[in-house]
C-alpha cells in the first residue's frame, strides 16, 4: 500500500492535535453537562490565566522541540535530537502540560462543569497513557542512555549529595499536590454531591492557627532535615501516592475519606477564603513523616513518636468520628508507606500464578487448573450482577454473558487462530458481542440499557478474575525486560510464554498484573457510578474510555509473537484508541435511568451456576490430541 506524502502527513496530524481533537472535547463537555453531578467553577479572570498560561507553556514545548531536537513536535515525526532545555529542564512533556492547563482553563472560563470534571481528567489520563504506552518507550529506543533530569528530578541514591536545590524541589511538589488534593475533595465532596453516600459536610478541626502550621512544619521538616537522597525521593513517592489515594477514596466515599479536609470557604466567581488549602493537614502525612524521621533520627525516637502523637490526636478529637478517621488514615498510610513491598508482594504471587500450571488428563479429555478461576469469576458475576438487578434480570444476563463468550472466542479465532492456538478468546471480541447480546434481549423485551450498565460495573471484577487465568495461561503475556523488580519468570512448557513465544525462564512485564491493578481500582468508579443513578450510556462510555486507556499501556509491554503490529502500535493499541472514542460517543446518548428494586431469587444463583460450569468448560476444558479447531486451548 502507497505510503501517505510525508508533507501531507505532517499537516493532517497537526491538524488533528490542534483542531480536531480540541473540537471533540469542547463538543463532549457541551454534551455531558446532564450526568455531571458536581457544581462549575466560572471565573473569566482565573480562565484566563490558566488559558494563557498553558497555551505559553505548550508553545514554549514546541518551539524547544524545533530549535534543540531539530525536527517537529509530532508523535509520529519524531526530532532527531534528546531536548533537555527549556521547559523540558523544567517539567516532562511541557506540551502535555499546556494543553491539559488550557483544557482546564476553557472550562473555568466557560464555567462548564463537565469540561472540568469529565474532559480535563480524561484529557490528563489519555495524554498520561499516550506518554507510557508510546511516547516513553520510543524514547528509550531513539536515545538509549539519555534520561530525563528536570527541576522537580528526585533520582539518586544514598550516597548521592542533597543539594538545596532538591529539597525545595520537593517541598514546592508536595505544595503544589496538597493543594490540588485538598480544593478537589474540599469543594467536590465538601459540599456537593459525592459519587457514593450523601453530601459530607466536612468541620473544621484546626481552629488555632499555631496548631495547623505546627502539622505542616513537621512535614515539610522531613525534606529539608533529611541527609539521603533516597529517602527524600522516597518520602515524596509515599506522600504524593498518599494524597493521590486520598483523594481516590474521599470523592467515593466523604464520609470515610474526607474528614480531615477543611470547609467553610466560598468559590462563587472567584475563591473567596484559600484557607482551606493549607488547613487541611492529612494525619497519614504526620504518620509517613514520622517514618522517616525516625530512619534519619535514630536516638530522638521517643521524643519524635510523642511530637506525632499529640499532632495525630489533635485531629482525632476534632473530627466527627475519630475511630473511622484513624482506621482510613492507617490505611493511607500503611499503603502509601509500603508502596514498594506491596508491589513486590504482588509481583511474586504473580509469578507463582505463572508457574501453577496443573492438569489432569482422563481419557481424551484434559482439566487444567485455571478453570476453576474462570468459573468462580462467571460465577461472582453473575451472583454480583443478581445482587444489583434482582430475579428479574437473571436469565438475561446469562443470555447476555454466554453471546458475549462466544463472541470473544470468534474475535480470537480471526485475529489469532492458528495451529498451536486452537482455542484463543478475545476480550474485544467481547465488547462486539455487546452489540448482539443487546439485539437478543432487546426482541425479548428486556432493558438492554440497563444490562449495558449492569456489565459495565461487572465486567471491570469479571475481568480482573480472568487476568489470573492469564497468569496461568501465560497468555496476554509481557515482553523481556531487565528490571527484576518488575519482571516475573515463566517455566512450566504448557505456558504459551514457553511452549509459543520462548520466553523460558527470562524476566518478562507481568502485564496481566498491571492489568489486575488498574480494573481494581476503575472496578470501584464504575460501581461508585452505579449506585449513583448516573445514566447507563454514561456509564458504559466511562467503562470504554478508563478501560482502553489502561489497556493502550499495557499494550505497550505485551509480548505475544502472534500480535500484528501496524505503524508502531500494536493492533490492540489501535483498537483501544477507538474503544475509547466510542466511549466518548456513547456517554452523549441520553438514557433514562430505570428505579430498581431488586430482590434476590432462585434464578440468580442458578444461573450463575450454568455460566460457572459453561466457562469452565470453554476456558479450562480441551481434548489435547486433537486438531480440530477449537479442540485445544494451548
Amino acid at each position: 500500500m502507497k505510503k501517505l506524502n510525508p508533507v501531507l502527513g505532517k499537516i493532517l496530524y497537526s491538524l488533528l492535535f490542534v483542531a480536531i481533537i480540541p473540537l471533540l472535547l469542547w463538543f463532549w463537555a457541551g454534551h455531558t453537562g446532564r450526568a455531571v453531578k458536581y457544581p462549575p467553577i466560572e471565573s473569566v479572570t482565573w480562565g484566563a490565566v490558566l488559558l494563557l498560561a498553558g497555551g505559553a507553556l505548550m508553545i514554549w514545548g514546541m518551539m524547544a522541540i524545533v530549535l534543540f531536537g531539530k525536527g517537529l513536535p509530532m508523535n509520529a515525526y519524531p526530532p532527531e535530537k534528546f531536548v533537555t532545555r527549556g521547559p523540558y529542564h523544567l517539567v516532562r512533556h511541557p506540551i502535555y502540560w499546556g494543553f491539559g492547563i488550557m483544557v482546564c482553563g476553557m472550562s473555568v472560563l466557560t464555567g462548564s462543569a463537565s469540561g472540568l470534571w469529565l474532559v480535563t481528567p480524561i484529557t490528563i489520563l489519555a495524554m498520561t497513557s499516550l506518554v507510557l504506552g508510546f511516547e516513553q518507550i520510543g524514547l528509550q529506543q531513539r536515545f538509549p542512555g539519555e534520561k530525563i533530569r528536570t527541576f522537580f528530578d528526585q533520582g539518586g541514591n544514598e550516597q548521592s549529595r542533597v543539594t538545596l536545590k532538591k529539597r525545595l524541589a520537593a517541598i514546592l511538589l508536595f505544595f503544589i499536590v496538597l493543594l490540588l488534593s485538598n480544593f478537589m475533595v474540599g469543594y467536590l465532596a465538601g459540599g456537593a454531591d459525592p459519587l457514593i453516600g450523601k453530601s459530607w459536610k466536612i468541620s473544621t478541626f484546626f481552629e488555632q492557627e499555631p496548631l495547623r502550621f505546627l502539622s505542616l512544619f513537621f512535614i515539610i521538616g522531613v525534606p529539608m532535615t533529611l541527609k539521603r537522597q533516597d529517602l527524600i525521593r522516597d518520602w515524596l513517592i509515599s506522600v504524593v501516592a498518599g494524597l493521590a489515594l486520598s483523594v481516590y477514596i474521599s470523592l467515593l466515599w466523604p464520609a470515610a475519606g474526607a474528614q480531615y479536609f477543611v470547609s467553610g470557604y466560598t468559590m462563587g466567581n472567584l475563591p473567596g477564603n484559600l484557607n482551606f488549602l493549607f488547613g487541611s493537614i492529612p494525619l497519614f502525612l504526620v504518620l509517613l513523616s514520622l517514618k522517616f524521621y525516625v530512619k534519619q533520627f535514630r536516638y530522638l525516637v521517643i521524643l519524635l513518636i510523642v511530637f506525632a502523637t499529640f499532632l495525630g490526636l489533635v485531629q482525632l478529637v476534632n473530627c466527627r468520628s475519630s475511630v473511622q478517621h484513624l482506621i482510613v488514615s492507617i490505611f493511607i498510610y500503611y499503603v502509601a508507606a509500603n508502596y514498594l513491598s506491596i508491589w513486590i508482594l504482588l509481583k511474586n504471587f504473580a509469578e507463582r500464578m505463572a508457574n501453577s500450571w496443573k492438569e489432569w488428563v482422563i481419557g481424551p479429555v484434559r482439566i487444567i487448573n485455571h478453570a476453576f478461576i474462570i468459573g468462580f469469576g462467571a460465577i461472582f458475576g453473575v451472583l454480583y450482577a443478581g445482587i444489583l438487578a434482582g430475579r428479574e434480570y437473571a436469565w438475561a444476563i446469562l443470555i447476555f454473558a454466554v453471546v458475549l463468550m462466544i463472541c470473544s472466542a470468534i474475535w480470537a479465532q480471526l485475529i489469532e487462530g492458528s495451529d498451536k492456538l486452537k482455542r484463543p478468546f478475545g476480550y474485544y471480541g467481547a465488547i462486539v458481542g455487546i452489540i448482539f447480546a443487546s439485539l437478543i434481549l432487546w426482541q425479548l423485551g428486556y432493558n438492554v440499557w440497563l444490562l449495558i450498565g449492569l456489565a459495565s460495573v461487572l465486567m471491570p471484577w469479571v475481568q480482573a478474575i480472568g487476568r489470573f487465568r492469564c497468569l496461568a495461561n501465560g497468555c496476554c503475556h509481557g515482553r523481556p525486560t531487565s528490571d527484576d523488580r518488575l519482571g516475573i519468570r515463566y517455566f512450566h512448557d504448557r505456558t504459551r510464554v514457553c511452549g509459543l513465544s520462548g520466553l523460558k525462564g527470562k524476566l518478562i512485564h507481568p502485564t496481566p498484573l498491571y492489568s489486575i491493578v488498574w480494573l481494581f481500582f476503575v472496578g470501584f468508579v464504575m460501581l461508585a457510578l452505579w449506585h449513583h443513578h448516573l445514566p447507563y450510556s454514561f456509564m458504559f462510555g466511562l467503562y470504554l474510555i478508563l478501560t482502553s486507556t489502561g489497556r493502550f499501556v499495557e499494550e505497550a509491554y505485551r509480548g505475544e509473537v502472534q500480535t500484528p503490529i501496524f505503524d508502531g502500535l500494536h493492533l490492540y493499541q489501535w483498537i483501544a484508541i477507538i474503544s475509547a472514542l466510542l466511549g466518548i460517543i456513547i456517554t452523549i446518548i441520553p438514557v433514562k435511568v430505570v428505579e430498581l428494586h431488586p430482590v434476590f431469587g432462585w434464578e440468580i444463583p442458578v444461573a450463575a451456576f450454568i455460566l460457572g460450569l459453561l466457562s469452565f468448560f470453554a476456558m479450562g476444558v480441551d481434548f489435547p490430541k486433537s486438531n480440530v479447531r477449537f479442540s485445544r486451548l494451548v
